[in-house]
């Protein structure tokens, strides 16, 4: 086992075990699934379960017409570790914000994942969506002072949980790895919209026809039609549901109206969510990253590009600051592929989701907003005391 430590320039830490596996393979034993075995014993994954408990394997099921998501048979081996040592597993996704995606309730996201071959035959374990049929099924958690978040009834009711994240860019916190899978991965539709939006949505009478479509649709009966014109009542909306996407006057605020104003906020929302997550899972929760198909958009996009770089590998850690910053570690040093995204984006930079601005079909939600903002989300995770982004790299052969 080959053992060094990271150097960080962001915060000083106590540095965390991060078990790290590559991707190369000239047999069956080397095939990353076959590794991914390895790192998840080597970091003590099953420690985080009892005999018996019901484990949720959060992942994402990816988005009609993407492709680049994890391929069921990478969840596959995780699910047998689990059930090998014990555990009694079963996968576990949230439907999507508004209703625009193909995973906007739990019908729609179920063919999706059997499009995309997530089936229980193909994983072991039953598919839940955790959050019910339309996204709004869930269990607000927080101490006193923390963060309030609304987190999947299913994965709240779990009694430990094991993330299987695909480690990626993201225009906003620029990566997405095990930090944003169970934070606005675990989320219902209104718990990710409190994370996402500074404002809940509202009607401009200047352009409301007052054709009624929203009252219909609302589905707290938040909206009523005043002098002709509709309006939202605040205190009853329950955020989330997309009204702003079917109004055909276009009066309901956008999405970039009632969003925070900077991704650097954004990311310090998700750590704050983070820590209330963690700390409701009482140190029940494995982190799994692949570090595969590496592109500069995550996984909710309906299409996917060329990856940045060759396939790493597989890392596991009980840390979910630390397999993050591990795996951005690994990317920043693997040599980008020559061609697609990587051939505009990169001009030698040592971080390259910095670059993130450059990359044309998701410009306008990087640097108008401060661009990517992975640097302050680990910083901010870091200072909640989540977790550490100096980490001890362990090579599992």
């Amino acid at each position: 086992m080959v053992k060094y430590y990271r150097c960080s320039t962001i915060l000083v830490s106590m540095a965390s075990k991060v078990f790290f596996s590559p991707a190369e393979a000239t047999k069956l034993q080397e095939t990353l699934h076959e590794r991914a075995k390895r790192v998840f014993d080597a970091a003590g994954l099953a420690d985080v379960f009892r005999r018996g408990d019901l484990v949720a394997v959060k992942t994402h099921l990816g988005e009609k017409g993407g492709y680049r998501f994890l391929r069921p048979q990478f969840i596959r081996v995780i699910v047998e570790k689990i059930r090998e040592n014990g555990g009694v597993p079963f996968i576990v996704d949230t439907t999507g914000i508004g209703i625009m995606s193909s995973r906007q309730n739990a019908v729609d996201q179920l063919e999706l994942a059997k499009i995309n071959g997530f089936t229980w035959e193909t994983l072991g374990a039953p598919v839940i969506i955790g959050d019910g049929l339309k996204g709004y099924h869930g269990v607000e958690i927080g101490l006193e002072g923390s963060r309030r978040v609304e987190i999947a009834q299913i994965i709240a009711e779990a009694d430990a949980m094991i993330s299987v994240a695909h480690f990626k860019g993201h225009p906003r916190t620029g990566i997405g790895g095990a930090i944003k899978n169970i934070t606005i991965g675990c989320a219902t539709k209104r718990g990710k919209a409190s994370i996402h939006l500074e404002k809940k949505p509202y009607v401009k009478p200047n352009l409301c026809n007052g054709c009624g479509v929203c009252v219909s649709f609302c589905p707290a009966s938040a909206i009523s039609m005043v002098n002709g014109k509709a309006v939202i009542n605040q205190d009853k909306c329950i955020w989330g549901c997309g009204c702003w996407s079917i109004c055909p006057a276009k009066a309901i605020s956008g999405w970039g109206e009632m969003h925070v104003r900077t991704n650097a906020e954004f990311s310090v929302r998700i750590a704050e969510a983070l820590k209330t997550i963690v700390e409701y899972f009482k140190g029940k929760i494995g982190y799994v990253n692949y570090i595969v198909d590496v592109t500069p958009h995550c996984d909710c996009f309906n299409w996917s590009d060329l990856p940045l770089v060759p396939d790493i590998g597989v890392v596991a850690s009980k840390d979910p600051v630390a397999i993050d910053a591990c795996s951005l570690d690994l990317v920043n040093k693997t040599p980008p592929i020559p061609t697609g995204p990587a051939k505009y984006m990169l001009k030698g930079e040592v971080d390259k989701f910095s670059t993130l601005g450059r990359y044309t079909p998701m410009s306008f939600l990087v640097e108008p907003y401060g661009g990517p903002a992975h640097v302050e989300l680990l910083q901010a995770c870091v200072k909640l005391g989540i977790g550490s982004i100096e980490y001890e790299l362990i090579e599992v052969s």
